[in-house]
């Protein structure tokens, strides 16, 4: 898999989205405290296409928190070209929504997965409104969020990582 660097130079489209969202990225004084401090290491494999706008709002966000400490390995994969790994994580056990992301301990045992490349707030919206009536409003959060949502969900799985025997 490709760092978050190299993963940058090979892609071919919206690399600036992908920038610009990373550098959006508003994480606060305690959860950078958290990240730095980190007692553990965690391996995160990321599957991910540069054209999917899930994850150029998304990725980024887990890219900014590996950034913060040596003890979180992000590790990115193209979807495409790797279906062997995205058919182990399949949204709702049939979508290849991406980004998809699989946490892995020091043994590189799978201790947890974030499927279906949005946060669920956003699937919540779609699941009621429909994907075409709520595409206005993921994009205007997206927009607005920079990425908060997203790292509630992720800062909930790192602290169950770090609470783990």
């Amino acid at each position: 898999g490709y760092t978050w660097e190299e993963y940058l130079q090979q892609i071919t489209q919206n690399v600036d989205h992908f920038r610009q969202k990373y550098d959006e990225v508003v994480i606060t004084e305690e959860e950078e405290a958290f990240y730095r401090q980190f007692p553990k290491t965690v391996f995160v494999l990321a599957l991910a296409e540069d054209w999917c706008p899930d994850v150029y709002n998304n990725l980024p966000v887990m890219a900014r928190l590996a950034a913060l400490t040596d003890q979180i390995v992000l590790r990115i994969f193209p979807r495409d070209r790797n279906h062997d790994l995205m058919h182990r994580y399949l949204f709702r056990g049939q979508s290849l929504s991406i980004p998809a992301f699989g946490f892995f301990d020091e043994q590189f045992v799978e201790r947890a997965k974030w499927l279906g490349g949005r946060p669920k707030l956003l699937w919540d919206w779609i699941d009621k409104e429909g994907k075409e009536k709520a595409r206005p409003k993921i994009r205007a959060f997206y927009a607005e969020n920079k990425g908060r949502e997203a790292l509630k969900e992720f800062h909930a799985i790192f602290t169950r990582l770090a609470e783990e025997p």
